[in-house]
């Protein structure tokens, strides 16, 4: 909705696939790093022309395990980008790293060719928890692993917490929350394990070894999260992320305000957005790497970007359904200054009443009672609108 957008790169490699884990991602050991660079440089060259109105906010490398690229190749990537685009002060350069020293580069070159945001996947301080995860970490190799990162120096970080893993007790997750008063935190990031089907976890599930969390603990344990946050400072921006001021992830914003982003690499999705124009496409690469490979060999010219076309209707209702992820909502008006819609009263009534969305004919925004159903009530906020043809 602005001359924003961002850069995402996608590393598909990990040296150990987690069960919970349904991303587009593969063992480390068949990994060719030099040619993913290419094919990923290949592809930057071959559709950044589609954003040169728009400046840079941020890259983030994401995964699979970015930190297995060396830093090298990563500043490979990141000269090209500079050397190509328009970048905003203070733009936003982070990557994604598991709490594993054999994995981790000296963090200090990292800061060196410019990363300034880091996001750690934690997941837990419970070692009967990490174990069910698949992670090679422990509660204390964790908490020596955050010691070690904050004395870095890069400040902006993220921790990744997944909540609701088998028959996990409030008390247990209350517990693992209260770690967190004892360090320097700017970013977290909580999310309710979902069993995906295709992965370990669904075959283990429907053999009744794990068990989906139930609502009602769900809800109490969101509970839990919102309230030992704020006692530390960490205010809720997010369904599933909580920052200190200043901190929220501008890359993450870029998807929840819809924005134009750029994906690269295998599996990586796109967006683009001229709101004046009309125009909203949105793609995706193809997942592997021979197939990235054939795709990025055909011209990329304006019929095949029209295939991707969804037109400013999709656009609109996109808007809803990442808009009202953020606690602050969304503006009705300014969606509907991109094209007329309205919504039916009678639907935004009932569930102002059942205290599932505040609206003020300017401003909708889910509750925390509608954050807990967030993708129930999404879906019936999309159903309300109706367009109004010229």
């Amino acid at each position: 909705m602005s001359n924003k957008f961002g850069i995402y790169i996608h590393v598909p490699y990990c040296t150990k696939v987690c069960p919970y884990c349904n991303f587009n991602v593969y063992s480390s050991y068949v990994a060719d790093y030099e040619k993913l660079v290419e094919l990923i440089l290949k592809d930057l060259r071959s559709k950044v022309h589609l954003f040169k109105d728009k400046n840079i906010v941020s890259i983030h490398f994401g995964g699979g395990t970015p930190s297995l690229l060396d830093s090298k190749l990563i500043k490979r990537i990141l000269i090209e980008i500079k050397k190509i685009c328009h970048f905003e002060s203070h733009c936003e350069i982070g990557i994604e790293i598991n709490p594993y020293d054999t994995e981790v580069e000296d963090l200090g070159a990292l800061s060196e060719i410019g990363i300034n945001r880091v996001s750690v996947g934690i997941q837990s301080f419970n070692n009967s928890k990490l174990k069910i995860l698949g992670r090679k970490s422990t509660s204390e190799s964790n908490q020596k692993f955050i010691s070690k990162i904050a004395r870095s120096e890069i400040k902006n970080i993220n921790f990744d917490f997944i909540f609701g893993v088998d028959n996990e007790s409030l008390i247990e997750w209350e517990k693992e929350l209260s770690f967190l008063s004892e360090i320097d935190v700017k970013h977290i990031s909580t999310y309710c394990l979902t069993i995906e089907e295709k992965t370990p976890f669904s075959k283990m599930r429907d053999r009744g070894e794990i068990s989906d969390i139930v609502d009602e603990t769900f809800i109490e344990m969101t509970k839990i999260t919102k309230k030992k946050l704020k006692e530390i400072g960490i205010d809720q921006y997010e369904i599933s992320n909580f920052s200190k001021p200043s901190y929220e992830s501008k890359h993450n914003l870029l998807y929840w305000n819809c924005d134009s982003y750029l994906g690269l690499g295998p599996g990586a999705h796109s967006s683009l957005i001229n709101v004046k124009d009309k125009i909203y496409y949105r793609w995706s690469n193809p997942n592997t790497i021979i197939e990235y490979e054939k795709f990025l060999n055909v011209p990329w010219n304006k019929s095949i970007l029209e295939g991707f076309s969804l037109g400013i209707k999709e656009y609109v209702r996109d808007g809803f359904m990442m808009g009202l992820r953020l606690k602050k909502g969304i503006n009705i008006k300014f969606l509907q200054s991109i094209e007329s819609f309205r919504l039916f009263e009678e639907d935004i009534d009932n569930m102002t009443r059942e205290k599932l969305v505040e609206y003020d004919g300017y401003n909708l925004r889910l509750t925390d009672k509608g954050f807990n159903l967030s993708d129930e009530v999404i879906f019936r906020t999309i159903e309300s609108i109706s367009f109004i043809d010229a």
